[in-house]
């Protein structure tokens, strides 16, 4: 069974829903239901944010506060 669902948007996402569904060459609806779906796929935080593992790289420094962080991220 579907089900209809009202939202508003403001005129900016109004414009980009529309410029983005000609692109795509389909209709305002089935773009929304695309990221609707996109956004609620359910990921680990882990998997989330696998691409920032290692990128944490902060400069030896004499601040106590800061060589603690790099001791603690070192992968």
């Amino acid at each position: 069974m579907e089900k209809t669902l009202t939202i508003r948007l403001n005129k900016d996402q109004d414009q980009a829903l529309t410029r983005r569904a000609r692109a795509l060459r389909k209709t305002r609806s089935e773009v929304v239901r695309e990221l609707i779906d996109k956004g609620l796929e359910e990921q680990s935080l882990s998997r989330k944010i696998a691409h920032l593992k290692g990128i944490l790289n902060i400069p030896d420094a004499k601040d106590p506060v800061r060589r603690r962080i790099k001791e603690r991220n070192w992968r």
